[in-house]
């Protein structure tokens, strides 16, 4: 089983379009996956979801407090065949407020719950939509993760963020060992000279980056206001031809993991 952290300190960058679309192109492959959604502005739960009710679901934060159900699975909700969804909410804001006042909240319990799915040996792929910044949502993904994807712009902004992440993420190594970045994955491109030398500039530092980029294309906010994945809102768009080749070099990589 893969569990991938989708993760960048900058908003904005299509961190859960990313985690959509990589969902379902693994969905068409056969894998089974879950989601989860660690930000809590829920906008991936909402993508699935729009008329969710918190207050009648169980949600991240109750699997981060412990006001959950025994067997993991049955704090997730089915979406689709192939896919479940473990719901964020706002109350993952409060978890955040009190970690800082009296540590209220314990990210390691996302380790007890991918590991109870490792053991059910049913999920091939746990996905991680982690917010901006080293949250408690984003702290549990990265120590229940064994990779993290890195979507990023190409503007001098995303450099110098990008390479503190690299770095923080490191850090985590101390907390979890397995943990590394698979590859920076180059979102909203498109063919202009301040792109092309800085995609050119990235390649050359020494950070993974995927060969496969996403191109720029209105389709993609598009399809979050149809609220459905690029392969069926536009399947010829450039998109969703990118997302569909960069899921091929990501499970390229299968092989090394085991």
């Amino acid at each position: 089983m893969r569990t991938i952290a989708i993760m960048n300190n900058k908003g904005g960058v299509g961190k859960t379009v990313t985690a959509i679309n990589l969902a379902e192109e693994l969905l068409r492959r056969g894998k089974h996956v879950v989601l989860v959604d660690c930000d809590g502005q829920a906008n991936m739960t909402r993508f699935y979801l729009p008329e969710f009710d918190p207050e009648l679901n169980l949600t991240l934060a109750d699997e981060l407090t412990g006001n959950c159900e025994q067997v993991w699975s049955d704090n997730l909700i089915p979406i689709k065949e192939g896919l479940d969804l473990l719901a964020s909410s706002s109350a993952l804001y409060d978890l955040d407020v009190s970690a800082i006042k009296d540590g209220a909240g314990a990210p390691e319990r996302m380790i007890d719950f991918v590991a109870a799915a490792a053991s059910d040996a049913e999920t091939d792929f746990i996905i991680f939509d982690c917010p901006p910044g080293f949250t408690v949502g984003s702290i549990a993904a990265l120590l229940a993760s064994n990779e993290v994807v890195i979507p990023m712009l190409v503007d001098g902004f995303s450099f110098t963020g990008t390479q503190d992440m690299a770095a923080q993420i490191a850090s985590m190594r101390a907390a979890n060992g397995s943990i590394r970045v698979t590859g920076i994955l180059i979102t909203q491109w498109h063919r202009s000279p301040v792109v092309e030398q800085g995609e050119k500039l990235l390649r050359s530092m020494r950070m993974p980056v995927f060969r496969q980029t996403i191109r720029r294309t209105d389709k993609v906010p598009e399809s979050t206001f149809d609220r459905s994945p690029l392969r069926e809102y536009s399947p010829g768009s450039a998109a969703a031809v990118d997302y569909r080749r960069w899921v091929d070099e990501l499970l390229g990589m299968e092989v090394q993991h085991g």
